[in-house]
C-alpha cells in the first residue's frame, strides 16, 4: 500500500430517525448539493463520494454512503465500528421528535458522538420549536443543528459538526492534514 492509502482514516456515521423525516434527501443534498423530492422509503445500497475540507489543510474524503432499511430490533448489529450518529427528526412532526428520545437515542452506544438534526426548518408549520429541540439536545448531551434539504441551509454543518466531534481525539494522535474517508449508513423503522 502507498503511504497515502495507509494515512486514510475512516468515519462510519449512521443516520437514525423515523421513516419519512428526510434522511435520504439530507444525504442527497450533502453529496449532490441538490434537492431530491419525494423519495419514498429508501431500500438498497448506493455509493457516493464527496471531498470536503473540515478546516484549512485537513481534508475529508466522504465515500461509501450506504442506505438500508431494517426493522428496528435488528439494526444494532450493524452499529459495530460506528464513529458517530446523526439523530434526525422532522420539525413539522412532533412524534418523530419524541421518538428520538424514546426510540432512537437508546439504541446509540454509550459515549458515541451524536448530533441531533431537525429537518425541514424552512417550513412555517413547524410543531417542534428550536428551543424545545435545543433542550432535548442538552438533555441528551449532543449538539443540535437545524437544516433544510430544500434550501441546503446547514446541511453541510450537520455532517461536519459530527465529524469534528469524532475527529478531534484522532487528530491529537496523528499528523495534521491527513485525507480521511467517511462511510455513512442509515436505518429507519417501517
Amino acid at each position: 500500500l502507498s503511504d497515502a492509502a495507509e494515512d486514510i482514516q475512516t468515519f462510519k456515521i449512521i443516520l437514525l430517525g423515523d421513516s419519512g423525516v428526510g434522511k435520504t434527501t439530507l444525504l442527497h443534498r450533502y453529496i449532490e448539493d441538490s434537492f431530491l423530492p419525494a423519495t419514498g422509503v429508501t431500500v438498497g445500497a448506493e455509493l457516493k463520494i464527496r471531498n470536503v475540507e473540515i478546516e484549512p489543510g485537513n481534508h475529508l474524503k466522504t465515500n461509501s454512503f450506504i442506505y438500508f432499511v431494517f426493522v428496528r430490533k435488528i439494526i444494532t448489529v450493524y452499529f459495530c465500528g460506528t464513529d458517530g450518529f446523526l439523530l434526525v427528526f422532522d420539525v413539522t412532526d412532533h412524534r418523530s421528535f419524541e421518538n428520538i428520545k424514546h426510540q432512537w437515542f437508546p439504541l446509540v452506544p454509550e459515549s458515541s458522538p451524536c448530533v441531533l438534526v431537525g429537518l425541514k426548518s424552512d417550513h412555517k408549520d413547524r410543531c417542534v420549536s428550536r428551543e424545545e429541540a435545543e433542550e432535548l439536545a442538552k438533555e441528551l448531551g449532543v449538539s443540535y443543528v437545524e437544516a433544510s434539504s430544500v434550501t441546503g441551509h446547514n446541511v453541510k454543518e450537520a455532517f461536519e459538526t459530527l465529524v469534528r466531534r469524532e475527529e478531534q481525539p484522532r487528530r491529537n494522535q496523528e499528523l495534521h492534514g491527513h485525507v480521511s474517508s467517511c462511510s455513512v449508513c442509515y436505518w429507519t423503522s417501517f
